[in-house]
């Protein structure tokens, strides 16, 4: 592949695009689609934060001068950072001297720029590195025990949320204090809680470690257009971003074994709703047919054809969400990978080839389960009845009961048709037998006979 042609203009816009970006360092597509800007992005981001000297002062237990000699040196430290930050935008700002215009290769902003943000990078790690030993020196013997817990807590608030996969940006922390269990419970699931906090915090500084010390290895694959260093490298990514979310889904099971079983199984749905929303939110069937068990003015008989109809729609439901899980659980690791190599096709002058979502036919199939036991609802019910159902409108303007043929069990055809015979007791008005496709309904052959006549 030919190098790519960037004329003084060019280099002209790409380095005041730069140095107005301040933080957001990078412009470059190629760099962006390789997962540059947000590993780079880190760098310009405080180690502490006011937030996290609160949280010193409060896990650590400072007395009133360790806390004022902190806060003191927070301070210091928050100057001298946005000094670093500014000194780092004048320097960017100055770089157009240092460019060739008569140069096309584009490698020549690249090193530039980026040994740049290499200078920063340290500055501001050791910056960083200071104020936490200057903290670590204050501390008496307690609180130094304590200082492990505080280091893991800090890097999972500040790290925790770069998460890409499903369950990869988790804290089940959060959630089992949530539960807010009894001191007995709480005080039976303490070792279990610190191996797991123990082991996040290893698969998360992994994944954190490698996402920065990787970022000159993409440079250089861009510089040296030798795309297939970056699929290498965002391969290793997507194995460290699974070795987090693998963490999280062992110590679900392992957390929610440890609790009653109530509160366990309900520790595991909470975990999983949050991490797969698309597939566990009430479909629409689910709430009609929830609310049609409500309805005041059916039999009792016509409402427990309603409730086993839920049951039976819930067993289905239930089995498409779990095959659903892993299909997105398999896809997603993949979908990262994809977007790299579909950036070092197009570099590289390749057509890129599109990923397909295999949950999209997965996900019109369970509408048509539930369309389909809503359906059999409508026979259950009269129009009026349905009709008054929260969400019955998106369904009234498809076929009516005739479009039934076929679709329902034969358990629930015969229930339907023993309702249909009974006498209704309630006062209500159940629903009529269900005509077969094709025949007429009443009066329908009188009507086109005389349609006949009047145009004849």
């Amino acid at each position: 592949m030919s190098a790519l042609q960037i004329g003084p203009a060019g280099i002209k816009r790409v380095l005041f695009s730069l140095a107005a970006a301040a933080a957001m360092v990078l412009t470059a597509p190629s760099s962006a689609q390789f997962g540059l800007a947000g590993g780079i992005g880190e760098a310009f981001k405080p180690a502490y934060t006011t937030r996290d000297i609160q949280l010193a002062v409060d896990m650590l237990k400072l007395d009133d001068a360790q806390k004022f000699i902190v806060e003191t040196l927070f301070e210091d430290y928050d100057a001298e950072f946005r000094t670093g930050v500014d000194g780092f935008r004048e320097r960017v700002a100055s770089l157009r001297t240092e460019i060739d215009p008569g140069n096309p290769d584009p490698g020549q902003i690249m090193r530039v720029v980026f040994g740049t943000i290499n200078e920063w990078q340290q500055e501001s790690r050791q910056l960083g590195n200071q104020l936490t030993a200057d903290i670590k020196g204050l501390l008496n013997a307690e609180q130094l025990e304590t200082w492990p817990a505080f280091q893991r807590k800090l890097f999972r608030l500040k790290y925790l949320r770069n998460g890409q996969l499903p369950g990869e940006n988790v804290d089940l922390l959060n959630d089992v204090i949530d539960l807010r269990l009894d001191p007995s419970q709480t005080e039976q699931l303490r070792g279990l809680i610190e191996q797991y906090e123990v082991a996040l915090d290893d698969a998360l500084r992994r994944r954190e470690n490698y996402l920065q010390s990787s970022q000159n290895e993409l440079i250089n694959a861009i510089q040296a257009e030798d795309y297939g260093k970056g699929i290498e490298v965002a391969q290793r990514q997507v194995e460290l971003r699974k070795a987090v979310r693998d963490v999280n889904e062992q110590y679900t099971l392992a957390i929610a074994a440890a609790l009653p079983t109530g509160i366990g199984d309900q520790f595991v749905r909470t975990i999983r709703q949050r991490t797969y929303p698309r597939v566990f939110r009430v479909t629409p069937a689910e709430r009609t047919l929830k609310a049609a068990e409500k309805l005041e003015d059916i039999s009792e008989e016509t409402r427990e054809a309603v409730i086993e109809l839920q049951q039976l729609y819930q067993t289905e439901l239930e089995s498409f969400n779990e095959q659903l899980v892993q299909m997105i659980r398999d896809h997603k690791p993949a979908e990262i990978k994809h977007k790299v190599e579909q950036a070092s096709a197009r570099l590289s002058g390749a057509v890129p080839q599109q990923l397909v979502d295999p949950t999209r036919d997965e996900f019109i199939k369970r509408r048509e389960v539930g369309n389909r036991y809503i359906d059999q609802l409508k026979a259950l019910l009269t129009p009026e009845q349905f009709a008054s159902l929260p969400g019955a409108r998106r369904w009234l303007q498809e076929d009516g009961p005739a479009a039934l043929a076929g679709k329902e069990s034969p358990a629930l055809r015969a229930k339907r048709s023993r309702l249909s015979r009974a006498p209704n007791t309630s006062g209500a008005t159940d629903a009529p037998p269900i005509a077969s496709p094709g025949t007429p309904k009443p009066g329908e052959d009188s009507k086109k006979s005389t349609e006949k006549k009047t145009k004849d």
